[in-house]
């Protein structure tokens, strides 16, 4: 981590705390800046922004250069893998698989992947972009979980409770457990890949895991996670774990390997630092619609997050992705707050 001296979003990685408090925005930050848009709408296509280096850099780099967080996220989607698997998928605009994976037979013609050979766009975003990044601001890297992979594959979109995927694991728990050990593979090697090409941490999103039962999340998830986790461990980077909806099994979160743990709004950040211990650096977890608010409040919201944390590993997140309306100024009033913030 040759960025470890300077940026103090890989210092709260660590556990370090850091004098000013690192913040960056989830992923999607880009998509509510008007020059996104612009380029959306010039494109016609966000899987050619996607697949495109020069414009998927582009991209990457807005939120540094007009919110000034502290991290990079690298522009790709959680689903990016899954194509080369042999899953056709279109966004319309949400992600829609032409033929969902529904039997043993689908999941055994899954194909493992080679970023290298299939996957060359993502890497070379990944070169460009630590190319024009200054020194202190890291690039991060990242995948979908498993489980939340799974989930939209079975289901052949996105849905409210997955349904699909759920009757897939008490029905037939071998044809599960297989479609979980492909994915753990699979993100395993695309991760490993980004790290080579050049990313300074990886965070793994599981934005469907609270569909499962604690026991469930035990049993099925937690393994693949741990997998994950361990095969990254001699990386040198930071491992981020991002477990939406989970608070019905906070408990067993620490028990993934990540050396940091994002948690969304439902969860209090204080009562986690006790129960994890002040050593397990923590990320989040503004709710995204508080940005929504008047200026005053934003700002309030901000310093009891920011109180309640204060002298403790944390980074400054919000507790899911950005939504699309969010006003611009009040993100940027946002970031600006955290930066300031003198208790």
């Amino acid at each position: 981590m040759t960025s470890a001296v300077t940026s103090t979003f890989l210092q709260a990685c660590m556990g370090q705390v850091p004098v000013r408090r690192p913040v960056w925005l989830m992923r999607q930050a880009g998509r509510i800046l008007p020059p996104y848009r612009q380029l959306r709408a010039q494109t016609g296509s966000i899987l050619k922004l996607f697949k495109t280096p020069d414009l998927a850099a582009q991209v990457t780099l807005m939120p540094i250069n007009m919110l000034e967080v502290d991290a990079a996220i690298l522009f790709a989607d959680i689903l990016t893998p899954i194509e080369p698997m042999g899953c056709q998928i279109d966004f319309v605009p949400g992600p829609v698989f032409a033929k969902p994976v529904r039997s043993r037979a689908d999941i055994d013609a899954l194909r493992t992947i080679d970023p290298q050979a299939q996957l060359p766009y993502v890497l070379e975003t990944i070169r460009l972009v630590r190319q024009a990044l200054p020194p202190h601001i890291p690039l991060i890297g990242f995948a979908g979980a498993p489980f939340t992979l799974a989930t939209y594959m079975v289901e052949g979109g996105g849905a409210k409770e997955f349904t699909h995927f759920r009757r897939l694991l008490h029905a037939d728990r071998g044809a599960a457990d297989a479609l979980l050990d492909k994915l753990t593979e699979v993100t395993i090697t695309y991760l490993k890949a980004q790290i080579a090409a050049g990313v300074q941490a990886v965070q793994l999103f599981d934005t469907w895991i609270g569909a499962l039962s604690a026991p469930l999340f035990e049993q099925l998830a937690l393994p693949n996670l741990q997998r994950i986790f361990l095969a990254l461990e001699g990386s040198g980077v930071p491992r981020i774990y991002y477990a939406n909806g989970a608070t019905h099994f906070l408990d067993l979160l620490p028990k993934t390997g990540a050396d940091v743990l994002s948690l969304d709004w439902r969860s209090d950040l204080g009562q986690a630092f006790q129960r994890f211990g002040r050593h397990l650096p923590l990320q989040g977890n503004m709710d995204p619609c508080a940005l929504f608010a008047d200026p005053p409040a934003i700002i309030a919201e901000a310093e009891r997050i920011l109180t309640q944390t204060q002298g403790l590993p944390h980074i400054f997140n919000l507790g899911h992705g950005v939504h699309p309306d969010t006003p611009c100024d009040n993100v940027k009033l946002l970031v600006d707050t955290i930066h300031s913030f003198a208790p």
